[in-house]
């Protein structure tokens, strides 16, 4: 089961990718990480739900 912190530290950085996106749209690299980190994301609460 993820941690608070764990959680909270997944969510600061989707957004901190998702506002990457925001300053370069066409950023490929920014996109697969954002993808990365929202898959990680999912993992930890679909973890946490359990």
């Amino acid at each position: 089961m993820p941690t608070t912190e764990e959680i909270t530290a997944a969510q600061d950085s989707l957004r901190d990718l998702f506002f990457a996106l925001a300053f370069d749209p066409d950023g490929v690299e920014a996109a697969a990480q954002a993808d990365a980190a929202l898959d990680a994301l999912d993992e930890l609460l679909a973890a946490d739900a359990s």
